[in-house]
């Protein structure tokens, strides 16, 4: 992802991108500038230093242990332009608990949430089956289907403590979303998200953009424009219950996405990345964008979780 976000505001005429690169790792070769960094303090001093030189940074980081809002905080106290969301956003919507709480109390539909300690017996006044998951976690890591209260695996009581919601039916979606200060919500596309459940882990493997039979839910960016902060490039993801037309939102990622692969094969060089420059600048590209996102492909592309695109897939999934 990092480096397809880098190749695509490449692409943009007098637009120079420096990225930073762990020592640890092999060469990045590519459209860019690298420094390298080494220890934490080297770092944290390397990429703040860089980012205060830049016109705008782009954060790629999880929301896990506060990373992301902290990395935040450190770049506004350094002078520099972010092109990502406040730190108050991002926790926010990187705190699944009080997120549901957020957004439940908005009327927004989210999935009952209720916080357990795995290790203690579970409720047992609570809808079974049931997903277990870290409160502020990331990409379905720690992510268990619970049968029953006292069906609780070892690696799941292991967590100090979790967010306990029903299991739902309903297709694995997500939709991705870019936001200005004037906080109006632009949708890029819909996707489907790749999920499998192996030995009661919820394992992702990438998605599939766009996703061909889904329609806009206005209620998606509204939930987005409900969040004071949020800004950039957003994922929204949830559930599609095409039998009752519903859908039940997730999670909010304050943060780009694994989609940004997907979206950069689909979309002109550069195209993207001007819009969120755009957008975060207050520029209105047209007063007419459109409701059904601008990606406007008759086939889909495939990436894993890696951030690589299956041609195999992606032939595949645009005959489906």
């Amino acid at each position: 992802m990092r480096r397809a976000i880098a190749a695509d505001f490449a692409g943009l005429p007098g637009i120079r991108v420096v990225m930073t690169l762990d020592d640890r790792l092999p060469d990045e070769p590519g459209p860019w500038t690298i420094f390298r960094v080494g220890g934490r303090t080297q770092e944290s001093d390397t990429w703040a230093r860089r980012a205060a030189d830049a016109d705008w940074t782009v954060l790629i980081a999880p929301e896990t242990g506060g990373t992301l809002a902290d990395c935040s905080r450190t770049l506004a106290r350094r002078g520099g332009r972010s092109l990502g969301s406040t730190p108050e956003a991002i926790e926010l919507a990187g705190d699944k608990l009080q997120l549901a709480a957020f957004l439940s109390d908005r009327g927004f539909p989210t999935p009952q949430s209720r916080r357990v300690v795995p290790s203690l017996p579970l409720p047992t006044d609570f809808p079974y089956p049931a997903v277990l998951k870290p409160i502020d976690g990331a990409g379905s890591v720690d992510t268990f289907l619970i049968p029953g209260p006292l069906l609780v695996p070892d690696e799941a009581k292991a967590l100090p403590e979790a967010l306990l919601q029903p299991f739902l039916p309903g297709v694995p979606s997500s939709a991705t979303f870019l936001i200005g200060p004037e906080r109006q919500a632009r949708l890029i596309a819909i996707g489907r998200q790749r999920v499998e459940v192996q030995e009661g882990r919820f394992v992702y493997r990438g998605g599939i953009l766009p996703d061909l039979e889904a329609s806009p839910a206005p209620v998606l960016a509204e939930a987005v424009e409900s969040i004071r902060g949020l800004r950039g490039l957003v994922g929204v993801d949830f559930l599609r219950d095409h039998e009752r037309e519903t859908v039940t939102i997730l999670e909010i990622n304050p943060r780009p996405t694994t989609s940004y692969v997907g979206l950069a094969q689909l979309l002109p060089p550069g195209r993207l990345a001007k819009a969120w420059i755009d957008i975060v600048e207050g520029i209105h590209e047209s007063a007419d964008w459109p409701r059904e996102g601008i990606v406007r492909s008759e086939n889909s592309v495939t990436f894993d979780t890696d951030g690589t695109i299956d041609r195999m897939k992606e032939r595949e999934a645009s005959r489906e």
